[in-house]
């Protein structure tokens, strides 16, 4: 190994200052190095251990350049050369750990005693990494990234950890979907069910590899479900989501037409009653058709009342949300299997019933134990901004199974994956039942103080990084991996939906669309 330099100033079992002997052999921010340190056991006696440590800041500085140096001394000083054996480099290095093994058990810990002054640094091996970073087999390692300077180091991260949920948090365009389908990828070769809240169709072409070809191996492992309302997509692997209006209850049907009255909704509880006891598989055409007979018989107030139902009633059957059948929730927890719920071109409060709908249904035949709901379910809400907002921002059918499943899925196995670019905007305490932690770049300062409360492990030098990070660079806290880790996304074997659109390449199609409409007109 070569070294960086030796440790210098005073060190604590944190931190450390080195300086770096070859200014044309120096780490970059965020490298990775290696020291011993003497560390004391608990029966008195010592030994050298191998610590990790990570660059966190780096400074140079020259006698001849310092505050003091006007602008016309520096340029004469720049003519005659820098004077190489006065320039000084030195790092600041974060200590991240040493690996113990007690009794045939591996684990980090943290060294309680300071390095020594003149210690040598080196680059960190990619031996000491790897084993640092490794996960057993047995904890199920799904490969998601590499290191963000080690392109040949490979981060993983541990899938039998998810049962303590997961936050996929970053700007707009900084990559959080599509980390989240390349966990989908690696969850779905390892035998997993997976059931996706798609908003924007983000997941919906995970049959295809990047170049548009049918993938060898994804190709039937993806169902979309596509609610009749909702923007147009065909293909093989689409199905349509059936939800009848008589499917549903009277709490999930009030929200979606927005009936607050209590007289209105307790003549609408009333007549579903009647028409359930009648038929159970009524339409919301027979919904109508009793309360305008209801109107025919009301007077006054009661007539108004009545036509408020039927005109919020004839406006949810414009949506189309309703057909025959009912949502196949057994179709949700096959084996090895995503199931898309695709919600594009949908009014927001439609997903969030339809969302709290379908949440509900998948909880309870977990909690049922339902025989054909035995295996485990992972779940990822896009834009969960949307559907799990604290109850001060409004009233949100689908939060309040969503904070169940935070708090209580994982005994039922069902383990939930929230994806936002807005954090602040996120239910408290459905952020902190997120032990996992993927954050991409987050520069508004509100939304990085909620990140920081929401978990214990994200330190303040984690926060002050996460602006410098660049698309597709995350930092993962969590019990998903062995210390906080900065990584860079690994390629993608699907499509991703969530694509920016060649701005330039549609912009030269129009120009040349419009020059042929003139050229036609000069004819």
């Amino acid at each position: 190994m070569r070294e960086y330099g030796y440790v210098i100033g005073q060190a604590d079992p944190t931190h450390f200052d080195f300086n770096i002997s070859d200014p044309d052999y120096r780490p970059v921010n965020y490298e990775y190095v290696e020291l011993e340190v003497e560390e004391q056991l608990p029966d008195g006696s010592r030994r050298r251990v191998r610590v990790l440590g990570q660059v966190k800041r780096l400074i140079s500085s020259h006698p001849f350049y310092d505050r003091r140096t006007t602008p016309g001394a520096a340029y004469k000083q720049r003519e005659l050369g820098i004077t190489p054996d006065l320039l000084q480099i030195y790092a600041t290095a974060k200590v991240l750990g040493y690996i113990h093994d007690a009794e045939g058990r591996r684990e980090i810990r943290r060294p309680r005693s300071p390095p020594m002054p003149g210690t040598p640094v080196y680059r960190a091996s990619d031996e000491l990494l790897r084993e640092f970073f490794n996960i057993p087999e047995g904890e199920i390692p799904l490969r998601v990234g590499h290191l963000l300077h080690r392109e040949n180091i490979i981060v993983p991260i541990s899938g039998r950890e998810l049962h303590r949920h997961m936050a996929i948090l970053a700007m707009t365009r900084y990559g959080k979907s599509y980390f989240a389908g390349r966990i989908m990828e690696e969850l779905l070769r390892r035998g997993a069910s997976i059931l996706a809240i798609d908003v924007h169709g983000d997941y919906a072409e995970m049959v295809l590899k990047p170049d548009g070809r049918l993938h060898e191996f994804f190709h039937d492992k993806v169902t979309v479900y596509r609610p009749e309302a909702a923007e147009r997509f065909e293909a093989p692997h689409v199905k349509p989501m059936r939800l009848s209006a008589s499917s549903i209850g009277f709490r999930e049907l009030c929200a979606l037409t927005r009936i607050e009255g209590p007289r209105q909704r307790f003549l609408l509880r009333r007549i579903l009653e009647e028409l359930r006891g009648e038929n159970p598989q009524y339409t919301l055409d027979d919904i109508l058709d009793r309360l305008e007979r209801e109107m025919e018989r009301a007077r006054g107030t009661a007539e108004e009342r009545i036509e408020g139902i039927i005109e919020r009633l004839e406006d949810l059957k414009r949506e189309g949300i309703f057909t025959y059948g009912d949502i196949d929730v057994k179709a949700f927890f096959k084996p090895q299997h995503l199931s898309d719920i695709y919600l594009s071109g949908l009014p927001d409060y439609v997903q969030d019933v339809l969302v709290g709908v379908i949440l509900r249904r998948v909880f309870e035949a977990k909690y049922r134990r339902q025989p054909w709901a035995r295996h485990p379910l992972f779940i990822f809400i896009e834009e969960a901004h949307r559907f799990a907002a604290p109850p001060d921002r409004g009233v949100r059918f689908s939060r309040d199974i969503i904070a169940r499943i935070a708090a209580e899925g994982s005994k039922f196995g069902l383990f939930l994956t929230v994806i936002s670019q807005r954090p602040r905007r996120l239910d408290p305490d459905i952020l902190s039942n997120c032990g996992n932690l993927a954050i991409f770049r987050v520069i508004n300062p509100q939304d990085q103080r909620t990140i920081q409360a929401a978990s214990e492990s994200f330190s303040e030098d984690l926060l002050e990084d996460l602006p410098a990070l660049e698309q597709g660079e995350a930092v993962l806290v969590g019990p998903f991996v062995p210390i906080p880790v900065m990584i860079k996304t690994m390629e993608r074997e699907t499509r991703h939906g969530g694509r920016t659109p060649d701005v330039y390449g549609l912009l030269q199609e129009a120009l040349r669309e419009a020059e042929g409409e003139e050229d036609e007109a000069l004819y």
